[in-house]
């Protein structure tokens, strides 16, 4: 009997099959990898399984029990679990707290705290995760949250695992760490679906390997039987060919001045505490800086500083022009871009997309004054539309269709049109801050992107490539900063091991 069974599964938005029969099965005692570039209906077959979504064709059985469609609850009473990305926790609250949040155990009409903590602390225990059940989850690293996450699905009485991404936001020695736990509840007797883009990570964990293109099933493979090329191969589809990729000819700086100096850089972050303490640094005209550190370490307020969201205290030139002060260019948003820096930001649904706008108006935001956006005052709709037509071809977002809502694509199409944005649909920029800009990202697709930041440096950009992806680094940048407690711990070329690098994003000396 499979854990979890997913037959003939069909589920369409409007006339878009995003899911299209796709039968797959993962059975008890076994680790199922799926993987598939952007829009292959990865996150769409999740949650069907979960019953997020109800299908539109197909059944769904957990343990031999079949779900109603649509339902979550049953989803969860029969033994699946998922753990998200983004995690769906809440700060101020304890880990045990966390854990119990909805189903929180009752001793007469109160809720029996003792026994809640003890049966948390056994469930980690079990599962070999360590866990201070007593902490507030606000004071956890990112791997200690993940853990709790799991917690609470195993306490649930999950057998059958979802984990969507599950390494995206971890540390070299972390992601060993969750593989070995991923193993380890696999053994256990446990069906583990494990979602990923990382294809050196699937074939070290997975007992095998689903690869999904268009909505379709096209690869069942046994992760012995696999490689990383011919993974990467079938992701992709056949008729896109990823080879062409933006190009620029490089612009070499006239000036002995680093196209962007920090020196001496602090600020808090969203709750008042210190984030950047002290931090210098320099990038020049046509490089490719890369910032690497376990999350949480001063990276997201440092890309707020240079694209002028948040304010700090120290010095920050743009080709020798003061950034900070009333007339700095760091002073706004606005006054930031209009001196020609642009920014992928990390949360591309609050800060780079507005989801109910049509993807041709999202191309045109931050530029939709000048041409080929507006002519004069008015909008000039025609060359808008060639305009998003030219990008999203460049970019490979698909659907390709300049009137779709931007909240109906996928995460990783969206990624894209932020990227084509922001790289492609303005001037050649100064500076380009980019935070993850492949999170999410198929192979091809992230391939695309590196190029495009490359390109953007050969015609004379200074690059942030801000990431928690070593590979991504190691692919994309000329050199590797690593922040440690906002502080600037060291600096490595492409080529240095993870075990180097992951002793300095944990503060420790190289």
């Amino acid at each position: 009997m499979s854990a979890l069974e997913l037959r003939g599964i069909v589920k369409r938005f409007g006339e878009v099959a995003a899911v299209d029969g796709v039968t797959l099965s993962v059975r008890a005692g076994e680790v199922l990898a799926v993987v598939g570039e952007n829009g292959a209906g990865k996150t769409t077959l999740v949650g069907v399984a979960c019953g997020l979504y109800r299908a539109d064709a197909g059944t769904v059985r957990v343990l031999g029990r079949e779900l109603p469609p649509g339902d979550p609850r049953a989803a969860i009473e029969a033994g699946l679990g998922a753990v998200h990305q983004h995690f769906m926790l809440v700060p101020p609250l304890r880990v045990w707290e966390n854990v119990v949040l909805g189903r929180e155990p009752r001793r007469l009409f109160a809720l029996d705290s003792a026994r809640a903590r003890r049966e948390v602390a056994e469930s980690a225990e079990r599962s070999g995760l360590s866990l201070d059940v007593d902490a507030r989850v606000e004071g956890l690293s990112v791997a200690a949250q993940q853990r709790v996450e799991i917690v609470k699905q195993l306490w649930r009485g999950a057998r059958v695992l979802i984990l969507d991404e599950p390494t995206s936001v971890l540390a070299p020695g972390e992601i060993d760490e969750l593989l070995r736990t991923v193993r380890a509840l696999a053994a256990g007797g446990r069906g583990v679906m494990f979602i990923s883009h990382k294809l050196r990570e699937v074939l070290a964990v997975a007992d095998r390997i689903a690869v999904l293109r268009r909505g379709r099933l096209v690869q069942v493979t046994a992760a012995s039987e696999a490689s990383a090329v011919q993974l990467a191969e079938a992701v992709m589809s056949a008729s896109e060919d990823w080879s062409s990729t933006p190009t620029s000819t490089p612009t070499p700086s006239s000036s002995s001045l680093p196209r962007l100096l920090v020196r001496d850089l602090h600020c808090d972050d969203a709750r008042g505490r210190p984030a950047l303490r002290g931090l210098s640094f320099r990038v020049e005209a046509g490089e490719v800086l890369g910032i690497a550190g376990v999350d949480g370490n001063g990276q997201s307020e440092l890309a707020e500083v240079l694209t002028g969201l948040r304010r700090p205290r120290g010095v920050l030139q743009l080709d020798g022009q003061q950034g900070l002060g009333p007339r700095g260019w760091a002073r706004n948003p606005g006054a930031a871009r209009k001196s020609g820096i642009v920014h992928l930001p990390e949360d591309r649904h609050g800060r780079a997309l507005c989801l109910p706008l049509t993807l041709e108006e999202n191309l045109s935001l931050g530029w939709q004054a000048r041409a080929p956006y507006a002519r004069a005052a008015l909008i000039d709709r025609p060359g808008r539309r060639r305009k998003a037509e030219e990008l999203m071809a460049e970019f490979r977002v698909h659907p390709p269709a300049p009137l779709a809502r931007a909240g109906d694509l996928s995460g990783g199409n969206q990624q894209k049109l932020v990227a084509a944005r922001e790289l492609r649909g303005g001037p050649q920029p100064r500076v380009v801050v980019a935070a993850h800009p492949t999170r999410g990202l198929d192979v091809g697709a992230a391939r695309l992107v590196h190029a495009a930041l490359r390109s953007a440096a050969a015609g004379g950009a200074a690059v942030l490539l801000i990431s928690l992806d070593l590979d991504e680094l190691r692919a994309a940048a000329d050199r590797i900063l690593v922040l440690y407690d906002g502080r600037a711990a060291g600096e490595a070329p492409p080529t240095a091991s993870d075990e180097s690098l992951g002793r300095l994003m944990l503060g420790q000396a190289a």
